[in-house]
């Protein structure tokens, strides 16, 4: 393994690291907002990129990857962002187990 690969794989885990936690740095709203405007964004992005095909500038290599790196990472940045939001959500939406009461005055038969 040389450090090209080396490289490769640090940042591939940095990567990761980075879009497990950046949820975490958000609020709840604010995760909700970010991700459902990133999501199609992306989409659309993937689809435009495919529809303008044989441009000339999509035929620069450069340009092609960027292009979809860039919204390959807005779906993948929604996905990281409105997966713990719908966990969240579903955690918020069931009430909490009702406990059995407790006589006050202790032994209730006389």
């Amino acid at each position: 393994m040389d450090w090209n690969e080396v490289a490769t794989w640090m940042g591939a885990a940095i990567f990761i690291a980075a879009l497990l936690l950046f949820p975490r740095w958000l609020s709840f709203r604010h995760r909700v907002i970010v991700g459902t405007i990133l999501f199609p964004l992306g989409w659309t992005g993937i689809f435009t990129g495919l529809a303008l095909g044989d441009r000339a500038f999509m035929r620069s290599e450069v340009v092609a990857w960027l292009w979809v790196g860039i919204s390959a990472f807005a779906i993948v940045l929604a996905i990281t962002l409105l997966v713990p939001v719908f966990f969240e959500w579903l955690r918020k939406r069931h009430r909490p187990k009702r406990r059995t009461g407790k006589w006050a005055a202790g032994h209730w038969k006389s």
